[in-house]
């Protein structure tokens, strides 16, 4: 989607996942359009014990993970990383 299309989620960010992103050199963005493919397609998994969400999204020639839950008004990031890989995949 284009950025201007793209409805704003909002995400709860603690300090320790902030440093963490910064670290990583993630951007909010990239864990923006990675929960809404997730929440549009379904295309997640889900971690049986804590319930948290597991989605990717590829951009170029990373694929970004992000593992979040869902809050009333938006979502709260536990964790993201990313990966120099390609997914490939069929989705119906």
């Amino acid at each position: 989607m284009e950025k201007e299309e793209r409805r704003r989620v909002r995400l709860y960010i603690s300090d320790d996942v902030r440093d963490l992103l910064e670290k990583r050199k993630i951007l909010t963005e990239d864990l923006e359009q990675g929960i809404e493919w997730a929440e549009k397609s379904g295309a997640r998994l889900v971690h049986r014990s804590t319930g948290h969400l597991l989605a990717h999204h590829p951009l170029a020639t990373v694929t970004y993970w992000v593992e979040y839950s869902p809050r009333e008004d938006g979502y709260e990031i536990h964790n993201a990383y990313s990966h120099r890989m390609e997914i490939l995949e069929d989705i119906k």
